[in-house]
């Protein structure tokens, strides 16, 4: 993609979005996303804001390809925009493609301020904010994922797909949150 494309970020369904309790989902799929968009380096904070042009020179969202013959009256130049991915985009594109994924990260949160994300900077502090509040792998994470994950039972007449797809959600969120729960246990 280039810096050109205009797609807004995805919007998850409701019951989807961050509501402080379901991280291990949301994270996957916000993951899922930057990575399709070229956005995940935006996320992790290893595409690094570029300095800003000097003052003298004109602003461009642009790579410049060829240079102008000073000897035209029309100096205009050949110019090709970077990919999302890239790692060296201009100032402008790095602002554009920065918001893009932070709007991925708080557009898809039920109550953004109030689960503590750092709304007025870059997508990876925000991303971080998330990542040190929720993220946390503690003893006392992992035995409460853990009770949730034994506590799950399928209720007679109950949808047993529905309910395979509840346990592996949950065994996944046990195991990421530092649980040992083998596949003989589970």
């Amino acid at each position: 993609m280039t810096s050109t494309s205009s797609s807004n970020p995805p919007i998850f369904p409701e019951e989807l979005q961050f509501n402080g309790t379901n991280y291990v989902n949301f994270k996957s799929r916000v993951l899922i996303a930057a990575r399709a968009h070229g956005a995940k380096g935006y996320l992790d904070g290893m595409i690094k804001r570029p300095e800003d042009p000097p003052a003298d020179t004109p602003p461009t969202t642009e790579r410049q390809t060829t240079k102008p013959d000073p000897d035209t009256v029309d100096t205009k130049s050949t110019t090709e925009p970077t990919k999302w991915n890239s790692k060296t985009p201009s100032s402008d594109e790095w602002d554009l493609r920065d918001a893009w994924t932070l709007a991925l990260i708080v557009y898809n949160c039920k109550n953004p301020v109030g689960l503590g994300i750092k709304m007025n900077g870059t997508a990876a502090e925000a991303w971080k904010t998330l990542t040190d509040a929720y993220g946390v792998v503690s003893k006392l994470a992992a035995m409460g994922a853990e009770n949730r994950l034994r506590a799950t039972t399928l209720k007679d007449g109950g949808d047993f797909v529905a309910h395979i797809a509840d346990l592996q959600m949950k065994w996944t969120e046990a195991t990421e949150r530092g649980a040992t729960v083998s596949d003989a246990t589970f």
